[in-house]
Parts: C-alpha cells; structure tokens; sequence
C-alpha cells in the first residue's frame, strides 16, 4: 500500500497526500466490502437421530439401534475421508448414552476407531446423557448425568463442549450454569409444539444468543423461531427434509432484520423415527453449493464455533426462565419420582462419609465401580423427555415399570455407598478407652451444627450420654422411628464437614443425668420456646404465633390453612402426642379426607424448625397439592430452580420469568421456597416434591401477590392432552416431607439454603470401633471462611481417593467473594475442574489452606488433595 500511495502522489502531484490518503482507504473499504459480498454465505445441516428412548421403541431395541447407527456412519465417514471437509460423513450423537452403548457391546479395536472419528471432528457427543428434562431435576443429578462424558474426556483428551435438552417447549435458567460449569460451550434447541400450552413459539426475540445464568456463566445458544410442522427450522428434526431446510436457511438469511447473519444451520434429522440411515446430507450438500451458498455436512459444534468468531461479540443474552412442561409428568409417578430426589440428597452425605474412609483406605468403595456408573447414567436416564408416556408403541405401564428400574439403579448405589461408609468410618476413628458404647455423629454440611441426631441401639434405662469433647452431660431421649426404638440426643456444635463423639454411661455411675420439660401440649395446641401452633386432626396448622414478634404466621386462602390437602373435617380425624421428651416433640394426625393420609409434625427444644412428614396412604388419579397459606402482605416467592435461586415474577415485574413463550402453572421446587413481606416470612423446605405453584396461577400468568404456595403431591398435570401416567402407576404410598421456619425480615439466600440442607441431611451417628485413625473425641476435615460460600459436595476423585478430593461450593450471595479453604491435613496440591472432574488450572495452596475466590451465585469445584 505505501508503493501505491507514492506513486499516486507522483502521477498526481497537485493533490494533497491527506486526500490521497482518504482516497485510498475508501477504495480499500469498498474492495472489501466487495470481497464479502462475493463470499457464499454458509448453511449447516447436521443429521442425527433424535433418540424417543422407551416411547418409539424399547430400551433393547434402542440400544441395539445405537450400535448399528454408529457403525453405518463409521462405513460412511472412512469412504468419505477424502473429501473436503464440508462434504465429509458427519454423526452426531443426541446423548453421551451411545457411546456408552457402543462400548459395552463391540470390541476394543471398534470402541477405538469410534473415539479416533470423535477426535477428528466427524462424530459428535454431547454431555447430556439423552434427551433429557433438565429442568425439572434436582441440580446434582444434572451434573452426575454427565460424568460419563467427563469420564471419556479424561480417558481420552476429548473436548465435549455441546450440551442440551430438547423438543419440550421451555428451558430453566439455572441449567445455563450447569452446562457451562461442566464444560460446555454450545447448546441448540428444537421444540415440537405439540403437546403443548405454551404459545408464540413463532417469535422469539433471539434466535442465536447467550444463553446466561445469574453468575453469568453462559453457552452459546441457537434456537430458532419455530415453524409447523415440526420437520421445519426451530423443530427438534429441522433437517428431516434436507433440501427443504437448506431452502428455509436461504430464506432466514435473506434481508431477514430479526437474522443479520451470513451464517444459518438446519440441525436434526431423526424426528420420531427409530433409525435415521442415510447418505443424502452429502449429497444434498454438493448439489445445492455454488457461488451464493456453501452448505457444509455439520457436527453442530463447527456451526456454533464459526459463528462465535464472527458475531459472539455483538450477541444479546437471556437470563430468564421459561418454566417447565413436559417435566411435570414426573410427578404422575411421584412417590417413584421423589425417591430419586431422596436418593440424590442423601449421597451428598454418602459421600461425604466415603470420603473420610476413602482417606484411610484408598481401595474402600473399588467393588461399587459398575454400581457407580449405573447410578450416573440412571440420573439422566430417569429424567428422558418421554414422560408424556403417549407413545404408540410402549405402554404407559412399561414406561412406569422402566422408571421403578431406573430409580433403582441410583437408589442401590447410594444407599450400598452410605451403607458401608457409615460403618466403616466407625472403624476409622479411634475409640476411647471404655467398656462403654460410644458413637459418633456426623456432620456432612459445610458449617458448625447443633440439632437432633439418632441412634438405632437397645434400649438400657437408666443411662447418661457423655460428649467425650467437652465431657459434659447432654439431652437425650427414648423414641420410636421406622418402626424401631432409637436413642435421640441434642448434639451441640458438631465440626463442619466432622463429627464429634459420645458415650453411653449407665446410670449408676456417679452422674447428674438431664431432665427438663421444654413442650407443652393442651389438645391441639402445642408450644415451644419459639412457637404456640395449632394443629387441626388433619394435620393442618390453622395457627402459628411466633412468640419473638407475637406475629400470627397464619392465614386461610380458599378456606386452606398450612400443610392443607383439604377436605372436609371429620370425626374420624385422630391427633395424638407420638413421641415427647427432652429433645423434641411429634404429633400425628390421621385422617381419612380428601384422601387417607396421615402427618407427623416434630418441634424441637433448640431451634425454631418444624418437621412434617406427610403420607398420602391410598391410590389417587386426581391433582393433589399441599397448601400453604400464610399471613403475609403482597409477599416476594423465591425458590430453587434447577441450578438457580429465582425470583418467581415476571421479568417486567423484577422478576425472573419470562413474559412470554413460558409455562408458568407449576414451577420447579427443589431444596426450598421462601414466602417473605417487608416485616417477615417463611422459608419451606421440600424434600420429595418437584413443583409449586404461587396461588392461582395459569399457564401464562404468575400470580405473584399471593400469600399461598401449593406444593404438588403428585397427578396429571397435564391429564387433559393424556400426557404421564395414570393413576400413579398404582402406588398406595406417598411420602412427602417438609420443613417450616420463620424469620424476621425479607429473604436471605444463605440462610434458606442452609436451613433446607439442614433439614434434608440431618446428622447422623454409629458406633465407634476403631483401634487407629482419626481423633477420639472431634475432628473436621474441611472448613470454609466465608459463610456466604456453602460447600455444596465433596467426594473422592471419579478415579479414586489417588486423584484427589472433589468440593464443590456455591456461593448464593450476589456479589464475587474471597474464601478460604482450610484442613487441618494440609495440602499438597489443588486446582479448578469442571463439575464433571475435567481440570481446568492449577492453583496455588498453603499449608493448611486455599485462598480462591468464586464469582457471584456461582456453583464452582475444585480438585484437592490432602497430605
């Protein structure tokens, strides 16, 4: 350029080199402009089979139909090699659940060429496990659905950076963080706009945008406005008519002010069908590129990678929920369902009891390896978009029996893992010298504790109980649970991440044993050093006075009071006083309206927590809700979403739902809800159910002024389209728990969390048998500075103890925070992972602690390991 500038100056010497200049670089913008005006505009079309796993076909069938699909498209990508890239075989896998099939069924030499096709770019595998209904899954089982995936990308240095869910019509906000937080980088949707109450999936206000959660993690997401029928762009096959969708690109790249851009893809091309065998994206591909328009055969991720370098600057993001749909069918099976749930909240004390053992004895836990792998395939597989259960081909009833088998697969493996651990550990810690029993009791939280713990043991009156860390006396009790007699005590500041030891000492040792009455009961009236609370016969609390403010909690909408089914009082209705004594008190209700049930409510002597353990004692068809109606004034509803804690109002309102293309009846409820005006509140904490709804709110519209949270029992939510299960799939039995506490003030986070994870992992305790190993009287293993970070998890490494520990924290304040990690083990290395254990970066340790930091509502894991 500068030659040619001096030579105009020189053929041209009366004008100026300024103008020259100007000259010169407006012929340059116009040359290029001119280039790219002549560059084809490029269109993707990516063929996959989109699995209907126990709806088009049974789990045999499918799997076998991996295996032959996979091994069609091999044949196709080797006789395609030498071609250009763009007109090279390209598979893409809809779940990481193929590969693991694959390899369970063909040989060492196949598993490998299909790895070798992975890493070259011809074959795609998402993290998700299949098609699955994310949101409406407790947070943990999204992550464990993708260790498999983690586990290959270790095995054999593979990126798997797409994750997805897809064809149900909404998408959770949180799930944006948990995708990025294991690794991915790209999602796409398609939706099948059937089946359906949402609307207006016709316009959606970005097609191509950040997908970004409230930590501002974010994956890059294309999801187009969708067209009927469902074989068009924006459906979950828009590629089933090739030629067609590369005309749809063409027109959605033409002048087209809602999509400026020379890039478009068409992805999908399976539909419902069994088997998607064919060679016609090749050839469609060559046929229809010429001058305007290069079409490539995609693995998707070439698409969203491309368009990232070109436009990921300019992009809009959303940061919203649309709510769930399809997902609600899981609650028309929801006593199997809730045992999921159950069984995903207890393997955060599992495994932290495994981790203790795992330290002493780095082979512990080898034998439960299949086990394992089972239970994290099963978190994604139970929660596979076809609940709709509406198929031609498989039955409800084979549906719901293959859920009881899934739900199995998670529940064996964690209960086997807490099992052994909790009795192993007691060999691990030694036992002080005495001919009396000892025990230790628990704590799996991240935080110093002072609550209930029981012991199953023989009953021995007259007794004392001992803690052998200060040498004082504590309360204790004599009570009946699960159908057997256990000795309760009120453990006192037991270590976060620890636990503490107690001895049983006979009464006629030289002692001053407790007894102190701190219930009183009067008929239906119950009082504590917190509450005074009346309970109907039904198991309903139609008062509830908080004695520090005198503030009535209480206040019937529809005639409903708190934990009400409904229905009419009867006299039938029985209450009577379970269990009492100096560590807490139950009641139970029975009764027979609107459906055989009965309640257990336990208040205790130290803290302002109310346990209810409801049982739903006969089958049901119908919709079935608990309220809970408080008396609060135009209150604020938070909640835990799927990997978020959401404000439940529209967006336009301050909230974080969306105005529209969202379903808005039954929000998804995991750890908790929190209900609060400006003067105080209450926090819920749900142990089994999946959904909520905030008063009287509709499909479209969030009544989100009422004082009222129903919690879903379980049904059909969407009986009239004939979509789940019938009749509970013949359950008898429904167990539903929560937790209430009240609070002064609005809502807090922190403090909601902690007290629903209190109430779901309650201490626990077992005998001491130990010759060497840890302290005889208290210890903790891992500590956290900052009370705003809670730690979330902590597990052996995937790979064993010898990889090191695993801690997962979430950080639930809305600002970045400074933290520190302290064990009195030490350390000797740590660094950052993915929360499917792919590393990330190494960082720096000290002896005896870790100074990291964690971005705002950011759930983030580390590996570290420990002298």
């Amino acid at each position: 350029m500068f030659f040619a500038f001096k030579s105009l100056l020189h053929l041209y010497p009366g004008r100026t080199a300024t103008s020259y200049f100007w000259s010169c670089l407006v012929c340059l913008i116009l040359l290029k402009s001119a280039v790219l005006e002549a560059q084809p505009k490029k269109i993707y079309i990516a063929p996959d089979d989109h699995t209907d796993y126990m709806w088009t076909a049974n789990e045999a069938n499918y799997n076998k139909a991996f295996v032959e699909t996979l091994d069609y498209y091999l044949k196709q990508i080797d006789s395609t090699a030498h071609e250009p890239y763009r007109f090279q075989s390209k598979w893409n896998c809809d779940g990481s659940y193929w590969i693991y099939q694959y390899r369970k069924n063909k040989d060492k030499a196949s598993f490998k060429r299909l790895i070798d096709k992975v890493k070259k770019g011809n074959i795609t595998v998402p993290l998700n496990t299949l098609v699955c209904l994310y949101g409406v899954a407790p947070t943990e089982a999204v992550v464990r659905s993708m260790y498999y995936a983690g586990a290959l990308e270790r095995e054999f240095g593979l990126d798997l950076n797409l994750a997805f869910t897809m064809e149900d019509q909404v998408l959770p906000l949180g799930l944006s963080s948990i995708f990025a937080g294991c690794g991915a980088k790209y999602s796409w949707r398609g939706v099948c706009n059937c089946a359906t109450k949402v609307t207006s999936l016709n316009n959606r206000p970005h097609q191509m945008y950040w997908y970004k959660g409230l930590d501002e993690q974010k994956v890059l997401m294309k999801w187009y406005s969708f067209r009927l029928p469902n074989k068009l762009l924006g459906g979950y096959s828009e590629a089933y008519h090739i030629g067609k969708a590369i005309d749809e690109c063409k027109a959605l790249m033409d002048n087209n002010p809602k999509y400026p851009y020379s890039m478009a893809a068409a992805f999908g091309k399976g539909g419902d069908d069994f088997m998607s065998l064919t060679n016609r994206f090749i050839a469609e591909a060559k046929q229809k590129s010429d001058s305007s328009y290069q079409v490539i055969v995609s693995n998707e991720t070439d698409f969203l990678a491309d368009f990232e370098k070109e436009y990921g600057k300019d992009l809009p993001s959303e940061t919203v929920s649309y709510g769930t749909e399809w997902g609600n069918s899981v609650a028309s099976l929801a006593e199997v369902s809730a045992s999921v749930k159950r069984s995903v909240e207890k393997l955060r004390t599992a495994e932290a009891l495994f981790s203790y053992v795992a330290l002493k004895d780095s082979i512990f836990g080898n034998q439960l390896k299949e086990k394992k792998e089972q239970a994290w395939l099963a978190c994604g597989l139970y929660f596979e978009h076809d609940w709709t259960a509406d198929g031609k081909t498989i039955s409800r009833k084979e549906r719901a029996d293959w859920q009881r088998k899934i739900a199995r697969q998670i529940s064996s493996y964690v209960d086997t893992l807490y099992d052994l651990s909790l009795k192993q550990l007691g060999k691990c810690i030694v036992r002080p010298k005495t001919k009396n029993p000892v025990f230790y009791v628990f704590n799996s939280l991240g935080w110093k504790r002072t609550e209930a713990a029981a012991l199953f043991c023989e009953k021995k009156d007259p007794i004392c109980v001992v803690d052998k860390s200060t040498g004082m006396e504590i309360p204790y009790q004599w009570m009946w649970k699960n159908g057997r007699e256990v000795l309760q005590i009120m453990a006192s500041d037991v270590p976060a991440f620890g636990y503490k030891i107690y001895e049983i000492i006979p009464k006629n040792i030289d002692t001053k044993c407790l007894r102190e009455r701190v219930f009183s009961v009067e008929g239906n009236v119950v009082e504590n050093a917190f509450y005074r609370i009346t309970v109907s016969r039904k198991g309903s609390i139609t008062s509830w006075i908080d004695k520090k403010s005198e503030r009535e909690l209480v206040k019937p909408v529809a005639n409903l009071y708190v934990n009400d089914l409904g229905g009419e009082n009867s006299t039938s209705d029985t209450l009577i006083v379970e269990n009492s004594g100096e560590i807490s008190l139950t009641l139970k209700a029975s009764s027979l309206q609107p459906l055989r049930h009965s309640t257990r409510l336990t208040f205790y002597r130290n803290n302002g927590r109310i346990d209810i353990d409801n049982k739903i004692e006969q089958n049901f068809s119908r919709m079935t809700a608990y309220a809970f109606s408080f008396n609060l004034k135009k209150p604020n509803i938070w909640h835990e979403e799927t990997g978020a804690v959401l404000h439940a109002k529209p967006v336009s309102q301050g909230g974080h739902y969306a105005d529209s293309l969202s379903r808005l009846d039954w929000l998804t409820l995991n750890h908790f809800a929190d209900i609060s005006d400006s003067v105080s509140g209450i926090t819920l904490s749900n142990r089994d159910a999946y959904f909520m709804k905030t008063g009287n709110s509709s499909t479209h519209a969030l009544d989100f002024n009422s004082p009222q949270i129903n919690v879903l029992a379980g049904g059909q939510v969407d009986a009239d389209k004939n979509l789940g299960i019938e009749a509970q799939g013949g359950d008898t039995l429904f167990q539903t728990s929560f937790a209430l506490r009240s609070h002064a003030g609005g809502f807090d986070p922190v403090v909601a969390m902690k007290f629903s994870l209190e109430h779901q992992n309650p201490l626990v305790a077992e005998s001491v048998t130990g010759s060497s190993g840890y302290s005889a009287s208290s210890y903790s293993l891992i500590t956290i500075s900052n009370p705003n970070v809670l730690l979330w998890s902590a597990k052996p490494a995937e790979e064993g103890i010898n990889k090191g520990l695993i801690l997962k924290f979430w950080n639930m304040a809305p600002s970045d925070l400074k933290f520190s990690i302290h064990s009195n083990q030490g350390f000797t290395k740590a660094g950052t992972c993915t929360h499917i254990e792919t590393d990330i970066k190494e960082i720096q340790t000290q002896a005896k602690s870790i100074d990291t930091e964690i971005g705002h509502q950011q759930l983030k894991t580390y590996r570290v390991f420990l002298k």
